[in-house]
């Protein structure tokens, strides 16, 4: 699926209804050059499950890993790029995971090693406001479904 986003309010309006279409077990794998968009798109997606905890998403490049604690359910919100290697066995399946730089390969993998929902995102950069984001859904086809209906 491929979805043009226009501007802040137009990646607003996808988080929320992703955010509405959210079971608490999904993997959010983020992949694009630097000042895509991936941090912002985790924020709004954040603040739209649970709006108290929107101050507390920042990129986690140098932590690693953030955990945020939403009212519905927790969030591990990852960054892999200075790491090739992470541990996903701890948080996969216990709440919202979703992983910044995420390669091709760690979603071909993550979808072999489990049967939880995996959605992987390219944000490709148009100019200072456009994106493009290319949504790949594994495991995933109610979140396809309650996505496109925002799309058609």
């Amino acid at each position: 699926m491929k979805v043009q986003i226009n501007s802040l309010k137009e990646l607003k309006q996808l988080t929320n209804r992703l955010a509405n279409c959210l079971k608490g077990n999904e993997i959010i794998l983020l992949q694009g050059n630097l000042a895509a968009g991936k941090t912002t798109f985790t924020r709004y997606l954040v603040s739209s499950i649970d709006p108290s905890v929107e101050d507390e998403v920042n990129s986690p490049t140098f932590s690693i890993m953030n955990e945020y604690e939403t009212s519905k359910f927790p969030i591990y919100h990852i960054d892999l790029y200075r790491v090739k290697d992470f541990d996903f066995t701890d948080v996969l399946g216990n709440g919202i995971v979703i992983v910044e730089w995420a390669e091709k390969k760690l979603k071909n993998e993550l979808s072999q090693y489990t049967n939880l929902p995996v959605i992987f995102i390219k944000i490709y950069v148009e100019n200072d406001e456009i994106r493009l984001f290319d949504i790949d859904f594994i495991n995933a086809d109610y979140l396809k479904e309650c996505i496109s209906t925002l799309y058609s």
